[in-house]
């Protein structure tokens, strides 16, 4: 996931700062008054400015959607893990209850044998 945030994060940055050098140079060299320029600049910067946070907050979903995700995936990993441990414990404890009782009943037959 970090490569795709990163790249993703690269792209927006260069995206953003293409268009504004676009904007910004096609308006400088446009053949208007510098008020109507200057006007139509800062009404760009502001449009750019509204669809570069449109973006950043798009992202902020994505990444929050997959935070969330892979939080849910590892809560369930670790439940599942948890359970097989403890099933494992049990059948370790099981199998040591069994070991222990028939090594009662041979110490019994031996010394029954012996009496």
């Amino acid at each position: 996931m970090s490569d795709n945030s990163n790249n993703l994060k690269n792209f927006l940055i260069g995206a953003i700062a293409g268009a504004a050098a676009g904007v910004a140079i096609g308006l400088l060299i446009a053949p208007e008054k510098g008020e109507a320029t200057r006007e139509k600049l800062s009404n760009k910067l502001n449009d750019l400015e509204d669809d570069m946070l449109d973006k950043v907050n798009d992202f902020i979903d994505i990444v929050s959607e997959k935070g969330a995700e892979y939080a849910n995936d590892f809560q369930e990993k670790a439940a599942e893990a948890t359970e097989k441990g403890a099933e494992f414990a049990n059948e370790m404890k099981d199998k040591a209850n069994d070991i222990s009782e028939n090594m009662k009943n041979k110490y019994s037959a031996t010394e029954a044998k012996e009496v």
